[in-house]
C-alpha cells in the first residue's frame, strides 16, 4: 500500500479517523490471478472469478473506513470499478507473490495507523468467504487490546488487527478466524465443497504418500479405512470423515475446518501424540466457541472447531 490515487475527506490525514480496513488485492487481469487454478480454470476464467469475489469483498462497511489497495500500478483504473461509494482506492506496492507473511500485512496495518486510523485490520482478497460481521467482530476485538492474526489452512496469515502501531509491533496475542486462502486448484475445489456443507461429499485432502498417511490418521486420529480407489482412500473416524489423495512429487500441503462438539475434547486427546504445533494450541475464536489445529504427518492443517461452523 503506498500514496492513495483518489482523494476524499478521509485522504486528508487527520488523527483519529477512526476505524479502517485495508484490503489487499491484485488487479483481476487474465494470467495475473489465480494462476495455480489454471487448469482447471482458463485465464479469463480465473479473472471473472477474482473479479466477482472482489465485488463481494470491496464493500462500505458502516462507520469503518474501507481502503481497497491494489497491484500493479497501471491497473488502478480497473480496480477503480471496485472502489464504488465508501471504499477508497490506493495503490499497494509489493513483490509478494504466494501465501501471505506477517511483515506484509504488518506494513499495510501500520500505514493506516500513520494515517490516524486507529483500529485498523488488514485483509487478503484472496480469501472469499468471510463474513462482514467477522471482520467486525476482529475490529472490536483490537479496539480492546487484542493484536488479531488470522491464519488460512496452510497455517499462513490472511488477517492482522490491532488497536495501534504499538500493538502491530507485538506478537499476535489472540488467534483469528480460520479462512481458505485460493491459491490452487485444490484450494478451489475445497472452496467449493465447503460452501456445499454438509451435502458435499468427504473432502479431499492431498498427501505425498496414501499408505503413510492411513497409518498416520490411523494412529493419531483412530480413523478406519472405509474404500479405496487406485490413488485414493476414504477413512472415517471419531471425527471426522475425509478422503485421501495421494499427489506424490506435486503435493502442496493444505488444510480443513472441522466442526466438533467439544474442541478441548479433541485437544486432551492429541495432546500427547505431537500432533499439535506451537501456537496451534486450544484457543477461544474471534465471534465465539473454541479451536485446535492439528498438523498430520505431510504438513495438512486439520482444524477443529466448536460454537458453530464458522471462520
Amino acid at each position: 500500500m503506498a500514496h492513495q490515487t483518489e482523494t476524499g475527506e478521509r485522504g486528508s490525514g487527520r488523527p483519529g479517523r477512526g476505524p479502517a480496513i485495508a484490503v489487499l488485492a491484485t488487479a483481476p487481469r487474465p494470467g495475473l490471478v489465480l494462476t495455480g487454478c489454471c487448469p482447471p480454470l482458463r485465464a479469463a476464467e480465473a479473472a471473472g472469478l477474482q473479479t466477482a469475489w472482489l465485488k463481494q469483498i470491496a464493500q462500505e462497511l458502516p462507520g469503518v473506513a474501507v481502503h481497497l489497495c491494489g497491484r500493479p500500478a497501471d491497473a488502478l483504473p480497473m480496480l477503480a470499478y471496485f472502489a464504488g461509494p465508501g471504499v477508497e482506492l490506493r495503490e499497494w506496492q509489493s513483490e509478494h507473490r504466494g501465501p501471505m507473511r506477517r511483515e506484509v500485512l504488518v506494513r499495510a496495518a501500520a500505514e493506516l495507523c500513520a494515517a490516524g486510523h486507529a483500529p485498523v485490520l488488514v485483509r487478503t482478497a484472496d480469501t472469499p468467504d468471510v463474513a462482514s460481521a467477522t471482520l467486525l467482530a476482529c475490529l472490536e476485538a483490537a479496539r480492546h487490546g487484542d493484536c488479531v492474526l488470522g491464519r488460512d489452512q496452510r497455517g499462513a496469515p490472511w488477517l492482522l488487527a490491532a488497536a495501534d502501531a504499538a500493538a502491530l509491533a507485538r506478537a499476535a496475542s489472540r488467534p483469528g478466524p480460520w479462512a481458505r486462502s485460493v491459491h490452487d486448484a485444490t484450494d478451489l475445489g475445497l472452496l467449493w465443497h465447503e460452501r456445499l456443507g454438509a451435502e458435499a461429499a468427504p473432502p479431499l485432502l492431498p498427501v505425498p504418500d496414501l499408505q503413510a498417511a492411513l497409518r498416520f490418521h490411523e494412529v493419531v486420529f483412530g480413523t478406519e479405512l472405509v474404500a479405496t480407489d487406485g490413488h485414493q482412500a476414504t477413512i472415517a473416524g471419531p471425527r471426522f470423515r475425509l478422503r485421501l489423495a495421494a499427489q506424490g512429487p506435486q503435493f502442496v500441503p493444505n488444510g480443513l475446518l472441522l466442526p466438533c462438539d467439544d474442541a478441548a475434547a479433541v485437544a486432551a486427546e492429541l495432546a500427547d501424540r505431537g500432533a499439535i504445533a506451537a501456537g496451534d494450541e486450544l484457543a477461544p475464536r474471534i465471534g465465539g466457541g473454541r479451536a485446535v489445529t492439528a498438523t498430520d504427518g505431510c504438513g495438512n492443517r486439520l482444524t477443529f472447531v466448536d460454537g458453530g461452523f464458522v471462520g
